[in-house]
């Protein structure tokens, strides 16, 4: 055999192991993602409410609990939230009608450490009145419909979860909108 014939041999031989763990590492990764988002036991959300929304202790405690059933670590978690107040403002000027309000009290992201492989790990995300956006409370409470059920609503517009997965290999986003968290009165 020649030299040129065996250099090619090998390269081929090298080639073909090299795609082969790649689709390997491609596959055990997508059924790993399937595994985990596939089950809604494996993403569990607790959204707890501390004090009233017009108390200056009010807060927001969010858990989330993963369980990372894959084969791989999932790196570079981060959630993003957009949380809105949800009520129907009293029209005393015009037809009667009431008029759904609204209005955002809270946007931010956080990022948590590695989950690793075969892993169950819980994170909580605390928001206090100090993290909430500029609005008036006195006034929505005031002018929001006592007879709506419920009176107030907290509605998460948008819960945005990023991660790589399969050694950085598989990046993926999901998204969840419009996701009642809780409700006032």
């Amino acid at each position: 055999m020649r030299t040129s014939r065996a250099f090619r041999l090998i390269i081929r031989f090298f080639l073909l192991l090299l795609a082969s763990s790649m689709s390997l590492v491609s596959f055990l990764g997508g059924y790993s993602a399937l595994l985990i988002l596939g089950d809604e036991d494996n993403i569990d959300l607790d959204i707890d409410f501390e004090g009233d929304i017009l108390d200056p202790d009010f807060e927001i405690q969010i858990e989330f609990e993963i369980n990372n059933m894959g084969y791989f670590d999932l790196e570079d978690l981060n959630i993003e939230m957009k949380l809105y107040l949800v009520f129907d403002w009293v029209n005393l000027t015009g037809d009667g009608t009431n008029v759904t309000q609204y209005v955002k009290i809270y946007e931010d992201d956080k990022s948590f450490r590695t989950i690793e492989a075969g892993e169950k790990k819980k994170n909580s995300i605390n928001i206090d009145t100090e993290d909430l956006e500029k609005v008036n409370l006195f006034d929505i409470a005031n002018h929001s419909d006592k007879f709506r059920d419920p009176v107030i609503e907290f509605e998460a517009a948008e819960i945005i979860i990023k991660a790589k997965y399969s050694l950085g290999l598989i990046s993926f986003k999901v998204t969840i909108e419009d996701y009642k968290l809780g409700e006032l009165g």
